[in-house]
């Protein structure tokens, strides 16, 4: 690793370079493989940052690292969503959207990684674990659920492994790197449809032709709540939809839609739990109104997105329906008893289980 730490500052006069592809796709192989100290990671992928990661250098590490994930069997009529890398602060929108979308039969995959401790909030393993919902699955126990229930999770250790690995060297370094791209953009099932959130603009432009060159029907990359795929309600956004074909950058007006809530206000895990049951359980509160407004919100534009439902009102229309008869609480506790009916299948002396409420 060190040659390649040394051939991005081997510019004339201290200025730097960029990477060839095949370069860039020799020094990922060096770091998937574990070929290289946790050390000389760290500064390698610092130096990168500094530079800037170029369009060659991004692909090939994405290449690289797409290559040592585990396979699962496709599930191309789903949508694959990765969380905020650091966790979540504000209430989780995307967890209940995804059990709505989840209860019409549109297939959801949520993937995502440890919050890291240099970045304060809750990751959604956690979430899903203070739920009750099993993660320790065998693959084929995994995909059997999602085809049932609609909905499954991948934890970055489990979907790619020498990402896992380099666990520490995120934490030393403590500052988003291309680490934090790959880990979003990993398409476990071969999804045609991805949301992608990010942190920055630059990132969502980045981005762009990677996306046209993923052979993904729709990507929507959003500069959401904590720079995750989750719109707020209390501003306008601009998003980009990249197909194979191009894309197009479009502004979502939430006040146009009578969506009038102010903003979410930072929770920690205790609290997004106890919103989370409360939501997901029907329940219409003023106190409640900012979140739940976030979720039918999300949900309607993710329905009108992938063409689920005919118009926008339509979609938030079905949200709030969906909302109130429970339906994402009851996909929770299928989701729950399965994932332990599955544990229990692998490891029979495991006896475990929980309710949702």
């Amino acid at each position: 690793m060190k040659r390649w730490i040394q051939a991005i500052g081997s510019g004339q006069q201290g200025t730097t370079r960029d990477l060839t592809y095949e370069e860039a796709l020799e020094a990922a192989h060096e770091m998937a493989r574990g070929n290289s100290t946790d050390a000389q990671c760290a500064a390698f992928l610092m130096a990168l940052c500094m530079k800037g990661e170029a369009d060659e250098e991004m692909r090939a590490f994405i290449d690289v690292f797409h290559s040592y994930a585990q396979p699962y069997h496709p599930f191309a009529d789903s949508l694959n969503c990765a969380g905020p890398t650091e966790g979540r602060q504000f209430f989780p929108v995307t967890l209940p959207v995804s059990l709505l979308l989840a209860s019409v039969g549109f297939s959801q995959v949520l993937h995502g990684g440890d919050s890291l401790p240099s970045r304060q909030g809750t990751a959604m393993q956690e979430i899903l674990e203070s739920f009750g919902v099993a993660m320790d699955l065998s693959a084929k126990a995994w995909e059997t659920m999602l085809f049932h229930l609609h909905i499954g999770f991948l934890h970055t250790d489990q979907l790619c492994p020498p990402l896992g690995k380099l666990k520490q060297v995120r934490e030393q370094i403590g500052l988003r790197t291309v680490i934090d791209t790959i880990e979003k953009v990993m398409n476990p099932v071969q999804s045609m449809n991805m949301i992608i959130g990010v942190n920055q603009r630059k990132t969502m432009e980045s981005l762009i032709p990677i996306s046209m060159r993923s052979g993904v029907q729709s990507i929507y990359l959003v500069n959401g709540i904590e720079g995750s795929e989750d719109l707020p309600i209390y501003q306008n956004s601009t998003i980009r939809i990249v197909t194979p074909w191009g894309d197009e950058s479009r502004v979502v007006e939430p006040q146009k839609f009578g969506f009038l809530s102010g903003p979410l206000q930072p929770m920690d895990k205790a609290e997004q739990l106890s919103s989370l049951r409360r939501i997901i359980g029907g329940e219409n509160t003023e106190e409640l109104k900012r979140e739940r407004d976030h979720v039918i919100f999300n949900a309607g534009l993710r329905l009108t997105w992938f063409d689920k439902v005919g118009s926008y009102e339509e979609g938030f229309q079905l949200a709030e329906s969906l909302l109130q008869r429970r339906e994402a609480q009851k996909v929770m506790q299928k989701w729950v008893d399965q994932s332990h009916r599955f544990t229990l299948q692998d490891y029979p002396h495991n006896d475990s289980s929980s309710k949702i409420g």
